[in-house]
């Protein structure tokens, strides 16, 4: 039975479906559709006053190379894709989706195991991307500059890593599309970042806090990361309480070389305390979220605000929030907790989405094999082809 405007179908995880069709504008879908029916689901659907998206749906390879040959890309400013197994799922960073109190503890158990190989890092975000290649999770999103590998994750559930393979081959695939939204300077992208970036030096410094913490010890972090002797003030607010960017980064491994890999990193927090107390915190969020282009500089010189502080601006506190849960003040961090929607590719205002009917999904995969496009492809580690071989020779 049809639900909410055909988008979808009766869900075995109805919430899980309903939060999906709430913040995205379409879910992934439990029964067959028929293939007349495909065409149905390819309307403009408005999410809400910010957001109207438009799915297509690929039945097989060629009809993904025809619809990708239509979107806009330059090497200056290029198109980064993002395939996942369930259309279901909400594009939230692992290390994020429970508890963030446990994503400083996460860093801390990984990095008493392997501190050599993370000093060794030029950064927070080398750090982050070493851990992610490794598996453990982060608040970095992984994207690829190659739509046939975002259609490889679309559509095959990764055996090293997956563990609803089974699951997630009876979904609906999906493939989110970015692209940095700065039409007037293509060549000069405002949210595509490079590994070196202060932008995103400060989002990646902040993986390392705990759940609550103050500014001095973010600037602190930021400070070491960066070599920099900058005052805390000088740190970009917005980019603490709501950000998101595209960070291109060194090819330096093949997994990152073979997948064309690239990150969103992103950011979502409060304020929870100024000079110590509660009052005006929640005030001063509002603030900064409605006028993101706000430095700490600029908070201190407005008579509203700058007052509250007096001479301890580093005891302005943050806290780590549960992006998605109904449960945050500021309901935007319910809706778009990372400020998303911001680098969704759109034309004429539309998100552009791909859908993959579950039934499809073997073919493509069959389909994507004749251009290597394989999970040892994807994985080139030795424990991933070697499991490849195995299973291709079927010992």
């Amino acid at each position: 039975m049809l639900v909410n405007m055909g988008i979808g179908l009766s869900m075995t995880k109805v919430s899980d479906f309903d939060k999906a069709l709430r913040l995205k504008g379409y879910g992934s879908y439990e029964n067959k559709v028929s293939q007349n029916d495909y065409k149905n689901l390819e309307k403009v659907v408005k999410v809400d006053n910010d957001l109207s998206v438009k799915p297509k749906v690929i039945t097989c390879l060629r009809d993904y190379i025809d619809f990708i040959s239509t979107l806009e890309s330059s090497y200056e400013n290029p198109v980064f894709y993002r395939g996942q197994g369930n259309a279901n799922y909400l594009i939230n960073p692992s290390s994020l989706r429970k508890n963030p109190a446990n994503e400083r503890r996460m860093i801390e158990s990984f990095e008493r195991r392997f501190s050599n190989e993370l000093n060794s890092c030029e950064n927070d975000m080398a750090r982050l991307v070493l851990m992610q290649h490794y598996g453990l999770g982060t608040r970095a999103l992984d994207i690829s500059e190659n739509p046939l590998a975002a259609l490889y994750f679309a559509c095959s559930p990764m055996k090293k890593f997956n563990t609803n393979r089974e699951s997630e081959k009876s979904e609906w695939g999906e493939i989110t599309i970015f692209k940095d939204p700065d039409e007037e300077n293509e060549k000069k992208p405002y949210d595509l970042k490079q590994i070196h970036s202060s932008t995103v030096s400060i989002i990646s410094s902040t993986a390392f806090m705990k759940k609550e913490f103050n500014l001095w010890e973010l600037g602190m972090e930021w400070k070491k990361d960066r070599n920099y002797m900058h005052d805390e003030k000088f740190i970009q607010l917005r980019d603490i309480i709501r950000r998101s960017v595209i960070v291109r980064v060194p090819q330096n491994n093949p997994r990152i070389k073979n997948q064309q890999g690239a990150f969103i990193i992103v950011n979502a927090n409060e304020v929870l305390e100024i000079n110590g107390q509660e009052k005006n915190a929640n005030n001063l969020t509002k603030y900064l979220l409605e006028n993101e282009y706000i430095n700490f500089h600029d908070v201190l010189d407005n008579p509203k605000w700058g007052n509250l502080f007096v001479n301890n601006s580093w005891e302005l506190k943050f806290g780590k929030i549960k992006p998605y849960s109904g449960k945050n003040t500021c309901k935007i961090f319910d809706i778009d907790p990372f400020n998303l929607r911001r680098i969704f590719y759109k034309k004429d205002g539309v998100q552009q989405v791909v859908l993959i009917p579950p039934e499809r999904k073997d073919e493509i995969v069959r389909e994507l094999s004749r251009f290597n496009i394989t999970e040892d492809f994807i994985y080139p580690d030795m424990d991933c082809v070697a499991n490849e071989i195995n299973e291709r020779i079927n010992i």
